[in-house]
């Protein structure tokens, strides 16, 4: 022994195996003291000497038959099967006193050893060692024990070797519990610790009860399966979280297995119990182990052990995460009871059972009957819930989704002939109340389930669903057949107000034309009519006076007053075009505010509105555009950008359709503006034909926007001349866009200032 917590945990098992129900180990670190007392069967004088003294003799040979043994191998050790826990007594301390007194007997045995003496190999006897052997009139007092009344022994280590402080026994209590059945299968055996330093107050942790509280924890907390493997039967039964979902009954084909009990309990640990685990045992699951196989009471190593995958569980999980369990997934215990040599170690004594016939059938049952039939149910059922990891209760379990989980994978058992179904949770096996949540499966599965145990009033339930499921499909076929009627009707009705949402924001219907908005609708007329007047009147005088100077005077002798003459009579032409110009647009503005007579929301008396401009695109092409022959086909596409600004619809209207003009002339069929976000609070509109482009040899494309510039014969130079004007005076830009061979613009305009 190298490990003086593994030769306490040998005593402690020693105790164990005397049949104690108590077992208290005192520390006494200024004595250099520990003592160990049970109340177990004891020793005689004889055993003392025929067994305790003899290295060969183990008393696993003659323990109980329901004694719980070698469950856990702590700190990497584990005990073998010679009957060398009395040399943890050496590991200890260099001295001992051993009093025991055996079941029946009055005196009380005393045994004194130096291990400082004993110099002889392991497997020698005892018979030249300097020990006294003796008796005792009472045993020794213990501070926090009792001393054995009518049977027990007390062992007391002296001079220890190693020292023991409450971070020691705190870890010494960890590897404890694991001694004491975790999975709540045997009699618990009270093992205390108890540290003398003085202080009567109990020090948590250190003093007192070695409590192992984690088979509350795997019955309760957890997804289980228990089956027993006997006489020719095989009978499973289901839990999860403390609620039994069904029962089984199936023959055993395991011919091999015939002769021998076997008994498994297989956990499954979801995240919560997980985490419960961990806390309570101070060790995390996979550390702690996965499935440990039991022979005739005894652990067979490595099997369960953090690395070990005798069953082929990792290397199966690696196929499919989500659809296999793994050994971290499970913890749990294997017993067999089974004659003499029917199966048997490898010779080390570490490496399992040696592969025959018997060792595989057992392997293969238990994967089977006990890991996969437990995992078809958790794959199946909970983890297609992903909350269900962090639960501990079932309450999962009370949804129709999940109740019809349960039933794919009971009825999938009732579809087996050899499967006898002997109780399964009819909270669970029932029909829902809610017919849309009845699903043909869940029925099929059902009936399954009813018919194989013969349950009539779950067949009844069955009907009764099928009746109303076929009453609420008529009741939804004529429902649906109604709905369908109304839906037609909408649509008809929805087209009729999509025709009267055409009566938009800025352009509305002729209905709500008013004797007011008439006269509105005229003054406006009235002062383009105006502007137009004044236009031509100013073209006409200019003209005159272009006139006039045309017949040469009589003073001109010099060539600079003919220059002179004819700088005047540029710049008069100048003039003459401006107001030409001036009054084109006016024309235009005349001609779009009679247009919008019969559609008239926009504020005639300013000639301004405030709102979304892209709107007002959108509506214009939508309503005013619609069906006009003689223009390309235009659309405008807003990509959800709005603008927020102040505009006059007359110019906009003026500024799409000399654009729309320009693109007829140069024979596109189709014209596209299209929106864009540029910075917070500017819009970008390209606008696209498919017509000619620019012809480079005829247009100089830098001169298009200058007023009276074009490119065509019968061109007067001044649409997209007044299309730059009616954006630069709302404080945008308007450029070529591309190579300049086509006549595609991208025009910017700012919203307001936020």
């Amino acid at each position: 022994m190298t490990n003086e917590f593994v030769a306490i945990f040998e005593l402690v098992k020693n105790s164990f195996d005397a049949g104690a129900t108590r077992v208290d180990i005192e520390f006494d670190p200024d004595e250099k003291t520990i003592a160990i007392v049970d109340d177990g069967r004891g020793m005689s004088r004889s055993d003392i000497r025929d067994k305790w003294l003899f290295v060969a003799y183990s008393e696993k040979a003659v323990a109980a038959p329901d004694t719980y043994r070698d469950k856990i191998r702590p700190s990497g050790q584990f005990a073998g099967s010679k009957g060398i826990g009395r040399f943890a007594c050496d590991t200890l301390g260099s001295g001992l006193e051993l009093y025991s007194r055996a079941d029946g007997e009055n005196s009380i045995s005393k045994l004194e050893v130096d291990w400082t003496r004993f110099e002889k190999d392991s497997s020698e006897e005892f018979q030249d060692v300097d020990v006294a052997l003796g008796t005792a009139e009472s045993f020794p007092k213990i501070l926090n024990a009792e001393a054995p009344s009518s049977h027990g022994t007390v062992l007391l280590i002296k001079d220890t070797r190693q020292g023991w402080d409450p971070t020691h026994i705190k870890k010494l209590r960890r590897d404890l519990a694991k001694l004491i059945d975790p999975f709540g299968t045997t009699t618990d055996v009270a093992v205390s610790t108890w540290l003398v330093d003085g202080n009567t107050t109990r020090i948590d942790d250190v003093d007192g009860r070695v409590r192992n509280a984690i088979a509350e924890l795997l019955q309760d907390k957890t997804s289980r399966i228990e089956v027993i493997i006997d006489d020719g039967n095989i009978n499973t039964t289901l839990f999860d979280r403390g609620r039994k979902i069904y029962a089984i009954r199936e023959p055993s084909n395991y011919e091999d297995l015939m002769d021998c009990k076997i008994e498994g309990q297989i956990y499954f640990l979801n995240r919560s119990a997980k985490k419960t685990f961990t806390s309570r045992m101070g060790v995390r699951p996979i550390e702690f182990g996965s499935v440990f196989l039991f022979l005739n009471r005894f652990r067979i190593f490595p099997i369960g052990e953090e690395f070990d995958d005798t069953l082929g569980l990792n290397r199966r999980k690696q196929q499919g995460q989500s659809r296999y369990l793994g050994t971290r997934d499970i913890i749990g215990r294997v017993d067999v009871a089974a004659r003499p040599k029917m199966f048997r170690e490898v010779s080390s004594r570490d490496a399992g059972l040696i592969e025959d016939a018997r060792s595989r059938a057992l392997f293969e049952a238990i994967r089977r009957h006990m890991i996969f039939r437990l995992e078809r149910y958790v794959v199946g059922v909970n983890w297609q819930d992903s909350r269900d990891q962090d639960r501990d209760t079932s309450e999962g379990l009370e949804t129709d989704k999940a109740r019809e989980r349960v039933l794919a994978i009971v009825g999938s058992l009732a579809r087996s002939k050899d499967i006898d179904i002997l109780y399964y949770d009819k909270d669970i096996v029932r029909v829902s109340d809610d017919p849309d949540q009845i699903t043909e499966n869940a029925l099929k599965a059902m009936s399954e389930v009813a018919e194989s145990r013969g349950d009539s009033s779950l067949l009844g339930q069955i009907e009764d669903a099928r009746r109303r499921i076929e009453e609420l499909k008529a009741s939804r076929a004529e429902a649906q057949d109604a709905a369908r009627r109304a839906m037609e009707e909408r649509a008809r009705a929805d087209a009729r107000i999509e025709r009267l949402e055409q009566q938009a924001e800025f352009l509305g219907s002729s209905r709500d034309v008013d004797v007011e908005r008439v006269q509105l609708l005229m003054h406006q007329a009235t002062i383009h009519l105006g502007h137009l007047r004044s236009a031509i009147s100013n073209g006409a005088h200019e003209i005159r006076s272009v006139l006039s100077m045309a017949v040469k005077p009589d003073n001109l002798e010099h060539i600079d007053d003919v220059e002179d003459l004819l700088a005047s009579i540029r710049q008069s032409a100048r003039r003459v075009s401006s107001s030409i110009a001036g009054a084109n647009l006016s024309s235009e503005r005349l001609g779009m505010v009679l247009s919008f007579a019969p559609n008239i929301r926009i504020d005639l008396q300013t000639d301004k509105v405030r709102g979304d401009l892209m709107q007002f695109f959108n509506e214009y092409f939508k309503v005013r555009l619609v069906g006009v022959p003689g223009i390309p086909s235009a659309a405008f596409d807003a990509s959800g950008v709005s603008l927020q600004r102040e505009f006059s619809p007359v110019d906009i209207a003026v500024l799409v359709d000399n654009l729309l003009d320009n693109a007829h002339k140069a024979k596109a069929n189709k014209v596209e503006f299209t929106v864009s976000k540029k910075g917070k609070n500017s819009a970008v509109i390209k606008v696209v034909d498919d017509g000619l482009g620019i012809d480079e040899k005829r247009v100089d494309s830098s001169k298009i926007f200058e007023r009276g510039y074009t490119g065509t014969s019968n061109g007067t130079g001044l649409g997209l001349y007044s299309v730059r004007q009616i954006v630069e005076g709302m404080g945008g830009t308007i450029e070529l866009s591309g190579d300049g061979s086509r006549a595609d613009f991208e025009i910017v305009i700012p919203g307001e200032e936020a």
